[in-house]
């Protein structure tokens, strides 16, 4: 079945789960996989059937959950992997609850959760119309991003512990990869019940541009100005709305307390 517009992919996981299937594959890329997590968990991010497992085959331009569990980025091997396997691994499940346009409102996500500057190269890239357009567009949105940046007044709740600051970006991590093969969470661990919460403090915008490398090297949490954190719960509050983005999927603006849940195990992996 093909997707013909946004949220398509979360109603047809849904149907695929009324249907009886036990095992519902994703063929796309990060934000097809996530539109397909959204469909099989319920509002309390419990799986509307915790038998039925999830499929991955990586088409997209990131691919960033599949490098992470390295699926194949070969389409053939992708599949035969999925065919011939047995083995279904638990994958913990993020749960986003945040305000827009005053309303209360939940979004899920496996991978990567980001608020602040990498939501913003998303933004920009949606604006151009060039989403999922290549390498040259990304780097146009990304360099536009870091010119235009700005630190966000936050406080931040990590399991109890308070955070103050002007902090951008703020990146909650379930998974190893963003941004197409940025590795900002080497630490995490798609099935221990934690997140691996990147914190950037008081970056400039020409400290943040000389610090990328850093990102695909693995080691942005070596600079001075970026702190680690592992928690279950982070709650974030803004005088201002920050944008966030979950998957590579742009959330939007977040008003008010925007609290990230691990939940642990809450679905089966197809590996």
């Amino acid at each position: 079945m093909f997707t013909t517009h946004r949220g398509h992919a979360t109603e047809l996981a849904r149907a695929a789960l009324r249907d009886g299937c036990d095992l519902v594959v994703a063929v796309g890329g990060d934000g097809t996989f996530n539109e397909v997590v959204n469909g099989m968990v319920a509002r309390d991010g419990k799986a509307v059937n915790p038998d039925v497992g999830l499929g991955l085959i990586p088409l997209g331009t990131g691919s960033d959950f599949a490098r992470t569990v390295n699926i194949p980025s070969d389409e053939d091997a992708a599949v035969q992997r999925l065919t011939r396997a047995a083995k279904d691994v638990p994958l913990d499940l993020g749960r986003i609850t945040f305000h827009q346009a005053g309303k209360p409102a939940v979004r899920f996500f496996v991978n990567v959760s980001g608020m602040g500057f990498d939501a913003e190269v998303i933004a920009r890239l949606e604006d151009s119309g060039k989403r999922g357009g290549g390498t040259i567009p990304y780097y146009r949105a990304l360099l536009g991003a870091i010119f235009r940046f700005r630190n966000f007044d936050v406080k931040i709740t990590i399991d109890g512990r308070i955070v103050r600051g002007n902090i951008n970006p703020i990146v909650v991590c379930n998974g190893k990869y963003f941004g197409g093969g940025m590795k900002i969470g080497p630490n995490a661990i798609l099935n221990d019940g934690k997140f691996h919460v990147m914190l950037g403090r008081d970056f400039t915008a020409l400290e943040l541009l000389l610090a990328t490398p850093r990102l695909y090297t693995g080691s942005i949490l070596k600079h001075q100005k970026v702190t680690e954190y592992v928690a279950k719960t982070i709650t974030v509050e803004s005088p201002t709305p920050i944008p966030t983005e979950a998957d590579g999927e742009l959330i939007g603006e977040c008003e008010g307390p925007t609290t990230f849940e691990i939940i642990p195990a809450a679905l089966k992996l197809r590996l």
